[in-house]
């Protein structure tokens, strides 16, 4: 499995012999031209949306013709888990509600976990199940932020936790950036300066923070 960091809260995932899935595409130019990435031009099979704003669901024809997953199902031969949340600590009243996205593709546990924006209750983790690979948001403001990162990692104990959904470039937002996450998670963190990681790097025995750069 291939997984590129497209930029905001957008991945796009290939298997090494099945479907490519795109996970919450953004729209360039998005919210007065403050999502600045360039736009996404991948044919892909299935398409996730964790919900409706459009930094996270901007789907056209170039992503091709592809299934688009926005609740619990099945498409393009993988099993997709959509467990609805909160996008603030507010019961949703100033944001609404987001979900989180869990499947496996070529024998890994990935976990998008959407715009989160409150704790994880023990269901959510008993229903998203042992994570092999995790993109969660840390740039405050819409959703958790960096001071949840010791609590959250250590509920969902992913092998490999990939940041998104933060201050860049291509986001400008006013999130907190990347970097904010440095006082507040001392485990293992890597930042290559590459856009991509690949399972045949191997995945790391202890929950390591994976740092990748925008690719668009």
């Amino acid at each position: 499995m291939e997984l590129t960091f497209n930029g905001h809260a957008c991945v796009t995932l290939r298997g090494a012999s099945g479907p490519v899935v795109v996970m919450d595409p953004y729209r360039s130019g998005a919210l007065g031209g403050r999502i600045r990435h360039r736009p996404l031009v991948v044919p892909a099979d299935v398409v996730t949306v964790s919900h409706w704003h459009v930094d996270h669901s901007h789907v056209t024809e170039a992503l091709g013709a592809p299934e688009v997953v926005a609740r619990s199902g099945r498409a393009a031969g993988l099993d997709f888990t959509l467990r609805p949340t909160y996008h603030d600590r507010d019961g949703g009243v100033r944001m609404g509600l987001t979900s989180m996205t869990a499947f496996t593709l070529d024998g890994l546990r990935v976990v998008h976990l959407g715009d989160l924006g409150c704790d994880l209750t023990a269901d959510d983790v008993a229903a998203l199940g042992p994570v092999d690979v995790l993109l969660w948001p840390v740039g405050g403001v819409y959703t958790v932020g960096p001071e949840d990162a010791p609590r959250l990692l250590a509920q969902l104990r992913p092998r490999l936790a990939i940041p998104m959904h933060y201050e860049s470039h291509g986001c400008q937002l006013g999130l907190a950036p990347v970097e904010a996450l440095a006082p507040h998670w001392s485990g293992a963190h890597r930042r290559p300066g590459v856009s991509a990681w690949s399972s045949a790097d191997g995945l790391p025995d202890e929950t390591t923070v994976l740092v990748l750069e925008p690719a668009l």
